[in-house]
């Protein structure tokens, strides 16, 4: 089920200006009054993008590559088996790395290399967990992140901006009615979204439960999906009508 919270601030102003009468010498004055308002939708996570990954260091270059390859096909292929499409998993980085080279030798240590390679798998939100369980049971030893977002984050961009213009409308009329005046027509209307968006903001992404399922470790991190805000803010002239 999903829940919005709104937040609304604004602003009132009254400006007047000068409009050119028809005789091209005199002037009127119109009063105009402009509203600001700011108004945020939040929503349950439906879509997730899970980064996780295998690491392994090795005496040997071919060593460490074989290794990683080996833990890295088993990984790929128990989440292909788990019904997750091939489509679905991407592959973030690959790495083979002299660690001498990074960190610096002694003397008489054996040289060592380490392999990685990184995924980011998209999934439902409700099966983020499921696919965390099955890589780290798989061999993976890295887990990055979990970013949560929306399937459709142009529709949370339309609520958001809707939101915001009925608030603003709101507002004029109730500034209206306590000032005692007439609201014209809408002279312009000047809208912005939040850039960022706020998607994947998690709260409590990762707790420890225990799982009794045979294949998975004894102990595991409990994925609780975030939320997803989308902010949006109008600025709205409205003339006063005489």
């Amino acid at each position: 089920m999903r829940k919005s919270a709104l937040v609304a601030s604004f602003a009132v102003l009254v400006f007047p200006f000068a409009i050119l009468a028809q005789t091209g010498s005199e002037t009127a004055v119109q009063k105009t009054i402009e509203i600001s308002a700011t108004e945020k939708v939040e929503v349950p996570a439906e879509t997730a993008t899970v980064k996780l990954g295998y690491q392994n260091q090795a005496t040997g270059k071919d060593a460490a590559y074989a290794e990683n390859t080996r833990t890295a096909n088993r990984i790929v292929q128990s989440l292909l088996d788990a019904g997750v499409p091939k489509e679905a998993i991407e592959t973030e980085s690959l790495s083979l790395t002299h660690d001498e080279d990074r960190f610096g030798g002694k003397p008489q240590q054996p040289a060592t290399f380490t392999a990685a390679q990184q995924w980011q798998i998209q999934s439902k939100a409700s099966e983020a967990q499921k696919i965390v369980d099955i890589a780290v049971a798989a061999g993976a030893n890295q887990i990055e992140s979990v970013d949560w977002t929306v399937a459709d984050p142009q529709k949370l961009d339309d609520r958001a901006y809707a939101a915001a213009l009925a608030r603003a409308k709101a507002v004029a009329e109730q500034t209206a009615t306590h000032t005692s005046v007439k609201l014209g027509p809408i002279i312009s209307i000047a809208n912005s979204t939040n850039p960022a968006g706020r998607y994947g903001r998690i709260r409590e992404a990762f707790t420890t439960v225990e799982v009794s399922a045979a294949k998975l470790p004894t102990s595991m991190l409990k994925l609780q999906p975030g939320t997803v805000e989308r902010e949006a803010s109008v600025t709205i002239t409205y003339a006063i009508a005489p």
